[in-house]
């Protein structure tokens, strides 16, 4: 096989961005320390233009899957091309497909799952005999059914040569490596939590020393319990006084019912909206605290930044935030209060945003090297061995 780029990296879309940031940042490293290596992502998401920022990373835009959320279950809806879930996914493997053949990457990196949404990397990891398939899994799964299921580890066997997980067992022990080399029957090679901001930070992602910004809140996707959250949020970050700065809440604008939210927050003069989007990052680096949900992304965000977070739980069924959460919480500062969506209530949450204003991260010890060390390891695979920084 004749190779025409060295890596291709997919992740899958749906619902947050943690998947396709994860796997930003790790195309972000490799364009950064291999210049002439040749890079391709792919994926449904809207958002990856505004989560690669001012970086040097080419992509591939697939028709997106959209899914709801009912009782903490994701389900599947109708996406933006109004095509029907499960047809979409067999439309985005035949276009998968198409790319792996047409390109003839020497590495494909895929995260999640081997398959796959939908089963839509099938087609091409039986079609691609010359290139070396890796998975990438983050640090906690949780019970998510497709990546611990028998069809899982059996294309792994199958196609799959190298396993990468985005985990710091130093923090989190050894259980989920133990549990993924018997599942995969491959040893994990640890690469550490991968951060998008440590990648932008190195594009000029800016902090100053004096704080104007009270506080940021990122809620980039609604569930079942985000309206009324939002409500409780306006409400407390609405009483506090201006001389404490101000307030920038990034939601998806695009979203129907986001001129409702926009209610809750227009008759204060301290708070903004903005849309979900590369800025986010620059004013949580300029931000004395944080309002975030579990998601790994987010998480990493504010480690990176060294930010005081109350954190939100959306109680998804499959468990991944409370025990990821409860993990991190121990070793880092940056995570100051942990909540259900649900339950909160708005006197605990001005306390926890009154304490987040007095306090300073102190640094910790967790890695969040995971995009840089993935970005080698890929490399080597790759046979380029050229760093640049």
């Amino acid at each position: 096989m004749s190779s025409i780029i060295d890596v291709l990296i997919y992740a899958h879309d749906g619902r947050g961005l943690g998947h396709v940031s994860r796997s930003v940042a790790i195309g972000l490293a490799l364009r950064r320390m291999f210049p002439h290596l040749s890079v391709l992502f792919v994926t449904g998401c809207g958002s990856t233009a505004e989560l690669i920022g001012g970086g040097n990373l080419d992509w591939l835009k697939l028709p997106s899957y959209r899914t709801s959320v009912s009782e903490g279950k994701s389900c599947g809806a109708m996406g933006p091309a109004n095509i029907e879930d499960k047809l979409l996914g067999t439309l985005r493997s035949d276009n998968i497909s198409d790319i792996v053949e047409a390109y003839k990457p020497k590495v494909v990196l895929a995260d999640h799952t081997p398959q796959g949404k939908h089963k839509e990397l099938m087609r091409a990891v039986n079609g691609s005999t010359d290139t070396i398939w890796v998975l990438g899994v983050r640090a906690v799964v949780g019970d998510v059914d497709k990546v611990w299921s028998e069809l899982s580890a059996n294309v792994f066997s199958a196609n799959y040569s190298n396993l990468l997980w985005y985990g710091d067992s130093a923090v989190t022990g050894n259980a989920e490596v133990d549990k993924l080399r018997e599942h995969y029957k491959t040893t994990p090679f640890e690469a550490g939590y991968v951060s998008r901001l440590k990648e932008l930070q190195r594009l000029g992602v800016n902090s100053c020393a004096d704080k104007k910004i009270a506080g940021v809140i990122s809620v980039p996707w609604s569930g079942e319990g985000t309206f009324v959250l939002l409500e409780k949020i306006s409400q407390v970050i609405g009483s506090f006084d201006v001389a404490e700065g101000i307030w920038k809440v990034y939601i998806n604008l695009k979203e129907s019912g986001s001129c409702d939210v926009n209610d809750f927050f227009a008759r204060y003069p301290n708070v903004f909206l903005e849309q979900v989007g590369p800025s986010f990052l620059t004013d949580l680096t300029n931000a004395r605290s944080a309002i975030i949900y579990g998601g790994y992304n987010s998480l990493t965000d504010v480690m990176s930044a060294g930010i005081p977070s109350v954190v939100f739980l959306r109680g998804m069924k499959d468990g991944e935030q409370e025990e990821h959460v409860a993990t991190l919480q121990k070793a880092s500062d940056a995570i100051v209060d942990v909540y259900s969506e649900e339950e909160v209530s708005v006197d605990g949450l001005r306390a926890s945003l009154e304490k987040c204003l007095e306090l300073t991260v102190k640094p910790s010890s967790i890695s969040l090297n995971g995009a840089a060390n993935a970005a080698r390891y890929l490399s080597e695979l790759a046979g380029v061995c050229d760093v640049n920084g």
